[in-house]
């Protein structure tokens, strides 16, 4: 265990005289440490990491370095361009290290295609909006040229398919208001085609 303890080592030879020798030894603490809570980020944007450690002159090293602004500091700025975990290892005077993780997810900015082709021939037959799935509070709404509701959905796990209903909907322009409803992410709207 951590601490101060005396070590006794006795020697009995095979004629019976015995000697024993007595000495000290010291159990250093494993160092703690704790990389910080996960963290969403927009893409584009940073955050600092807070990590937290106890233990002797403490070494830090965070890997991987890219988007890192130091890697030898508790609490360097993080700016990933994608998702990435980052490990800190902790090393104190002693020799002995200790490790944690953080996982960064980089929210991107929604691609949102303006047409595709629900004509069920394996290409482009969905309304695929690239990073939308990583807003899970996200809304979508689709508007025919009335102003009626073709499609709604709060997240969007399961990209449109260009039906209402069930029913296939006819070529021509849809307007679409997507939400991200994450803090730093407006609104956007525009139209989409549907081809077939």
């Amino acid at each position: 265990g951590v601490g101060t303890h005396i070590l006794k080592y006795v020697f009995t030879a095979s004629n019976g005289c015995a000697d024993s020798l007595t000495s000290t030894i010291t159990v250093m603490p494993t160092p703690f440490v704790n990389a910080g809570r996960d963290t969403l980020i927009l893409e584009g944007g940073e955050t600092k990491l807070n990590a937290k450690a106890t233990g002797s002159n403490l070494i830090y090293k965070w890997t991987p370095l890219q988007g890192l602004s130091r890697d030898d500091i508790a609490d360097p700025v993080a700016s990933p361009v994608d998702d990435v975990t980052y490990t800190l290892t902790v090393t104190s005077d002693q020799g002995c290290v200790s490790m944690d993780n953080v996982f960064i997810k980089v929210l991107k900015q929604p691609e949102v295609p303006n047409a595709f082709t629900p004509n069920n021939d394996g290409m482009n037959d969905l309304w695929n909006i690239k990073y939308l799935e990583s807003y899970v509070n996200a809304t979508v709404q689709v508007f025919n040229r009335y102003g009626e509701i073709v499609y709604k959905s709060k997240g969007y796990t399961t990209p449109w398919n260009g039906q209402f209903n069930g029913t296939e909907l006819p070529t021509g322009t849809y307007y679409y208001i997507i939400d991200p409803r994450t803090r730093g992410r407006k609104p956007v709207s525009g139209a989409v085609t549907i081809l077939r």
